[in-house]
């Protein structure tokens, strides 16, 4: 049977854009409030377009929404009261729907919030980064640690809500007594569900131009798979379950969409920039804002598939592998059409043997070690 199919909807304006977000976004530096109300109707118009785009006969069911962005929470409840309904007119969606907004801080109180939950959104994922003023200063954040408290207590104040607390360790000049503190402080709002990112720094962003200029202190590599370490153990010890490589949740509360990027389903993608798949195939909107206001309708490029089966198996099972828990080998094959072993045997072989992947009841899963070097063991794939 067809799982339902998940939904993302890309809002690209925030408050100011991060130096290590490689993302399409604008913050305040760009004039992007002009261009609000003409994005709005640019998103209506191609979710309203997409039984014809997609070929639909029947409107598919759907169980998850993920706002995303950017900030979308800074568009208020009246926008995203249209784009809830104009996606209620594609798609059918089951009652308990997860529909998610990220949240950064200092939106919290001005954004109507009560408003938004009234809306529908009944899951919100704060972008919290840290509670210390150095390092949220450091990473370019607009908020201080202040400020998130108060938009913490402000949200546990509207009553029970699904929420989910973003964490960014390994930063420049972090240590790991830093991140303990930010472990203390997350946990001490009681959240259902953690996401902790490794730093990345991306190519094209300030950070990279840092890092080629020597000028962005980063913990060494030593210190950062301590810090992974430390953070596992403290967000388990703590209740929360180790689901997928960079998240924990208390039962019952994993992030259903973001499950969904890591299994054969649908998720439908709109807006610029946005990334979205259906009956296997890849898609992607273009990252021109100009662009995207001037033919929504028109704007997918389907993406090339693999080049040959081995690369679409290697794909797989990069996807299947980021569940901590590990994936069943016959979904794997499943998914697939056809055994992966074949194609991978003695690079699946090696890894086991070096201790990075562990084969239980017919489940395969990275090991502890293997968590920790999970783009190492992704690079056997390529």
């Amino acid at each position: 049977m067809d799982r339902p199919a998940g939904i993302y909807v890309h809002w690209p304006f925030c408050e100011r854009k991060c130096p290590y977000c490689d993302f399409y976004t604008f913050g305040r530096e760009h004039p992007w409030q002009r261009l609000a109300d003409d994005y709005l109707a640019a998103l209506l118009a191609e979710i309203r377009d997409a039984p014809r785009r997609f070929g639909w006969p029947d409107p598919p069911a759907a169980d998850t929404i993920y706002f995303g962005g950017g900030t979308p929470s800074l568009m208020g409840a009246g926008p995203l009261g249209r784009l809830l309904a104009a996606l209620g007119e594609v798609f059918r969606f089951s009652p308990a729907a997860e529909i998610t907004l990220e949240v950064n801080p200092t939106t919290v109180e001005t954004a109507g919030l009560a408003d938004l939950l009234a809306a529908g959104v009944n899951r919100l994922s704060v972008g919290c980064q840290s509670f210390n003023d150095r390092l949220l200063a450091e990473l370019g954040r607009v908020h201080d640690a202040a400020t998130t408290r108060r938009a913490l207590e402000h949200i546990r104040a509207l009553g029970p809500v699904n929420l989910s607390l973003d964490l960014i360790f390994g930063a420049p000049t972090q240590t790991t007594a830093d991140l303990e503190a930010d472990l203390e402080a997350i946990l001490g709002f009681e959240p259902d569900h953690v996401s902790a990112y490794n730093l990345t720094v991306h190519e094209g962003t300030p950070y990279a131009r840092r890092q080629r200029e020597q000028r962005l202190p980063l913990p060494p590599e030593e210190t950062q798979a301590a810090m992974f370490e430390t953070i596992i153990a403290r967000l388990g010890a703590a209740g929360l379950e180790h689901y997928e490589i960079s998240n924990w949740a208390r039962p019952g509360r994993h992030s259903r969409h973001n499950s969904k990027y890591w299994r054969p389903v649908d998720v439908f993608a709109f807006g610029v920039s946005a990334h979205g798949v259906t009956r296997g195939r890849r898609y992607e909107h273009p990252r021109d804002l100009r662009a995207y206001l001037a033919a929504p309708t028109e704007s997918v490029a389907w993406c090339e598939p693999p080049a040959d089966a081995r690369a679409r198996a290697g794909e797989i099972l990069m996807l299947a592998l980021r569940r901590v828990g590990g994936t069943p080998w016959a979904e794997i094959d499943a998914w697939a059409g056809a055994d992966l072993r074949r194609y991978y045997r003695t690079e699946l072989e090696r890894l086991e043997r070096d201790g990075l992947l562990r084969w239980r009841e017919g489940r395969l899963a990275l090991t502890r070690r293997g968590l920790l070097l999970a783009d190492t063991v992704a690079e056997a794939f390529f």
